[in-house]
């Protein structure tokens, strides 16, 4: 089966990024048969031109492609041997979640038992991406599997990067998310430090974007930080079970990962303060709040005791999303 002879795809998965999925394939043309747990979500795929059935089952028979876009490897384990066991001999599951290497090879037994192929596509990007085609996605398959789905990745990818085997499209997609997850709480850490000097964090902020500690995060995304926003694309429970898989799994190749397990740490102590509250940045948050120190309203520079280099007060001009 070709790319091009791709004609209908089962979708498990309307959440915040299955839902706009799904509407991209309706409009490239695919026939899409989906499904979700939750009745109103499958409702909305109705809506967006997809047919609806009640079971992943259901979704996997009679189609050339079944896409999962679920919420972690759990979701993903749970209808690994329903799934492959529906499909079509010649189909290809192709999973779009952010799962793990535990769960890949879950998904691979179950493959191979039912004699078909998968392949682990997931994405970089939110929801506004996903509706519009721009997402990243992180591509881990037989070439020769990839090249079957590739009309369907690029429906809603506009860069799609083999990067290995079946399984290292998991392992890389949590080593973004960990190094962006690093990389909001160094930079939380640098700018409460910058608050607390009296110093105004915008400005600091973009002078280190011009400098040797330049980032994408600085430049873009610490803007949000600042502003009180805590993208809630992104539950704070998955940001720390995905760091917590990634650590696992260092461990399991005897990878001392120190600076891993304390950007994991972080994330584990602000589930804790906050719950479980959408929010990708609330780790960020979470270092600079435990220092008094709150992004968002609050006056640069200023904190309960005057603020300053002299000043030893919180900065409780602003109040964190998470803490609401």
């Amino acid at each position: 089966m070709g790319a091009e002879r791709v004609r209908r795809i089962g979708l498990i998965g309307l959440g915040r990024m299955g839902l706009p999925i799904c509407e991209r394939f309706v409009e490239h043309g695919f026939e899409v048969v989906c499904t979700d747990l939750d009745g109103a979500r499958r409702d909305l795929g109705a809506r967006a031109g997809a047919a609806t059935v009640g079971a992943p089952d259901q979704v996997a028979a009679g189609v050339d492609v079944v896409v999962s876009v679920l919420p972690g490897p759990a979701e993903v384990t749970a209808v690994a041997e329903a799934v492959t066991a529906a499909m079509p001999s010649a189909a290809v599951w192709l999973d779009l979640s952010t799962a793990s290497p535990a769960a890949a090879r879950v998904t691979a037994a179950a493959a191979q038992r039912h004699g078909v192929a998968v392949v682990d596509a997931p994405l970089g990007g939110g929801p506004p991406a996903a509706r519009e085609g721009r997402l990243l996605s992180f591509a881990g398959a037989r070439a020769e599997h990839l090249e079957r789905v590739r009309a369907v990745l690029e429906a809603v990818a506009d860069r799609v990067v083999h990067v290995g085997p079946p399984g290292s499209g998991y392992v890389v997609k949590l080593l973004a998310n960990a190094l962006w997850f690093g990389q909001a709480v160094a930079t939380a850490e640098a700018l409460t430090i910058a608050r607390r000097a009296g110093l105004d964090a915008e400005l600091v902020r973009a002078a280190l974007s011009e400098s040797a500690a330049s980032s994408r995060f600085l430049a873009d995304d610490a803007r949000a930080l600042l502003d009180g926003d805590d993208m809630p694309w992104l539950a704070l429970a998955r940001c720390d079970e995905q760091l917590r898989s990634l650590a696992m799994f260092a461990d399991e190749l005897s990878i001392p990962a120190d600076v891993l397990n304390a950007v994991r740490d972080v994330h584990t102590a602000a589930l804790e303060h906050y719950g479980d509250v959408d929010g990708e940045l609330l780790g960020a948050r979470f270092a600079a709040e435990r220092a008094g120190i709150s992004f968002g309203a609050a006056t640069p520079g200023t904190d309960a005791d005057g603020g300053g280099l002299d000043g030893a007060g919180a900065d409780v001009a602003g109040a964190g999303a998470g803490a609401a």
